[in-house]
């Protein structure tokens, strides 16, 4: 039988980013991946980091999301220099774009209250608008959120794959698990259809599958996929600095002409299928913001499945089960938030608690 330090069920951005921070500190890792490494919610993102544009008022996840674009102008700049793999990370901005004062008032509250927070923004009007990005359909005015940022999701992955190979994580790859061991009243390891691995500590970073791995004594974890479908176009005329966005849409400059746009909220299961009239809808939308858009390319759609907790805050920590650890619910923030998570969960694995206060987001509110 195999055997590990830490076994981490999921190799999407949270498993990765988890194995490569504690292979740094000499811990034998592996990850077991139901699939391929990366190629569900991490692949199907916009890599927009964003805590201002996605904060909700009063809400602990603002706080957990500044901290970790943080510690983005480390993390990024270190797995380039690590891999050679360039992740587009860009410290621009984005433009919440309104059309009237409904519009504009959708925003207030939040912003106002991140305002309170230190956190700088600036309102533009329609023509200071305009000077910042001049291919933009006229508008009322928009929000300048300089600390949002975004970066390469996919090079994200491509470079955190290579580092944690560099490091020595090993790769269980195409086996779901079912379950988890339990021996003596701990975590011992994961249970595939066939055969066992053992490890001292277990971390279920599974997303949206993670409710189907069965634990002993511990109700399945509330987590639920909502389906978003995005798209992709090509423009050789369109030049957009910032990311732009309104209340339903979001367009993402990329290199060489590549724009991301996103996305739908859809509670559809496991329903990953792209169709026609919520794309058709997002591309309208955009056009709006962007006319030049008209002029572009499809280049792809796709859709991926967000894993939301029941009450919208990521899990993060132990469990009642001594040894078994979860790193769920990450939603619309996963790449966002992978950096601190890592820190998170390390912290709770080889210190027995987190760097940071991250109480809100213990497991055990769900455990009553």
């Amino acid at each position: 039988m195999q055997s590990f330090d830490v076994v981490i069920i999921g190799g999407g951005v949270i498993g990765c980013a988890l194995a490569r921070t504690l292979a740094a500190e000499r811990v034998r890792v592996a990850i077991v991946e139901r699939g391929a490494l990366g190629e569900e919610a991490s692949w199907a993102a916009a890599g927009m980091l964003a805590p201002s544009a996605e904060a909700e008022k009063q809400s602990p996840l603002f706080a957990l999301g500044r901290a970790s674009l943080e510690r983005y102008h480390q993390f990024a700049p270190e797995l380039e220099a690590e891999t050679g793999i360039a992740c587009e990370y860009r410290a621009v901005g984005s433009l919440v774009v309104f059309a009237d004062e409904k519009e504009r008032q959708v925003w207030c509250d939040s912003l106002a209250w991140q305002r309170g927070q230190g956190v700088p923004i600036e309102e533009l009007s329609s023509s200071e608008l305009r000077e910042y990005e001049p291919q933009l359909a006229p508008a009322a005015g928009a929000f300048f959120l300089p600390r949002d940022h975004q970066i390469n999701n996919r090079l994200l992955m491509q470079a955190l794959v290579q580092s944690c190979r560099r490091r020595g994580v090993e790769f269980i790859l195409g086996k779901p698990a079912l379950g988890i061991e339990r021996n003596n009243g701990r975590a011992s390891g994961v249970r595939f259809e066939n055969e066992r691995i053992h490890a001292g500590q277990v971390v279920n970073a599974a997303g949206c599958w993670a409710g189907s791995i069965a634990v002993p004594g511990i109700a399945p974890a509330p987590i639920r996929p909502v389906k978003g479908q995005m798209l992709a176009l090509q423009s050789d005329s369109l030049r957009l600095r910032h990311v732009a966005r309104s209340q339903h849409v979001y367009v993402v400059p990329r290199a060489g002409g590549r724009f991301v746009i996103g996305s739908t909220m859809e509670e559809a299961g496991f329903d990953k299928t792209s169709r026609v009239g919520p794309l058709t809808g997002l591309l309208n939308i955009a056009q709006r913001i962007c006319p030049e858009l008209a002029k572009s390319v499809l280049t792809e759609h796709w859709a991926g499945l967000r894993p939301a907790s029941s009450d919208g805050l990521p899990m993060l920590g132990p469990t009642s089960l001594d040894g078994y650890f979860v790193a769920l619910g990450h939603f619309r923030n996963g790449i966002l938030l992978a950096p601190i998570t890592a820190d998170i969960l390390s912290g709770w694995l080889l210190r027995g608690k987190p760097p940071i206060s991250a109480d809100a987001f213990l497991p055990s509110r769900f455990e009553q």
